[in-house]
């Protein structure tokens, strides 16, 4: 059996990398909630952006501070790099602080802040208007 941490790798490779949306609940926890610099997200909310956006031509490249990153009972604390491109754009990187707890072997809630801040990204808001 996988540990959490090796559960959340594989979720950033196997979901966010390859943009396959349907497997939102393999990984999450029907009752999830995602706390991301201050503003709250529910597993509906969380499924319907995440489903909106691999619908555009945005694309996800993964790394981990291994050195970073540690587990203990529930929790999985890691510092990450998601850097994101798109179709004649620059690429953008994101370090993210997060902190995912599991219930029944799912991530039930990730606390995180990211550099900068991905919610006040212009071109990913512009992404989201064009659907």
């Amino acid at each position: 059996m996988k540990n959490n941490y090796e559960q959340l790798k594989e979720m950033f490779t196997e979901m966010v990398v390859k943009k396959n949306a349907s497997l939102i609940p393999k990984y999450y926890h029907p009752d999830f909630l995602l706390y991301s610099n201050g503003k709250i997200m529910d597993f509906d909310e969380m499924v319907r952006m995440h489903e909106d956006i691999y619908k555009t031509e945005i694309q996800y490249k993964v790394e981990y501070d291994e050195d970073i990153s540690l587990e203990q009972d529930d929790k999985v604390a890691v510092r990450m790099y998601i850097t994101t491109s798109r179709p004649d754009d620059a690429e953008k990187e994101l370090e993210l602080m997060l902190i995912a707890q599991y219930l029944d072997g799912k991530i039930y809630r990730v606390w995180e802040l990211t550099f900068p801040d991905w919610s006040q990204d212009k071109k990913f808001q512009e992404s989201l208007d064009k659907l």
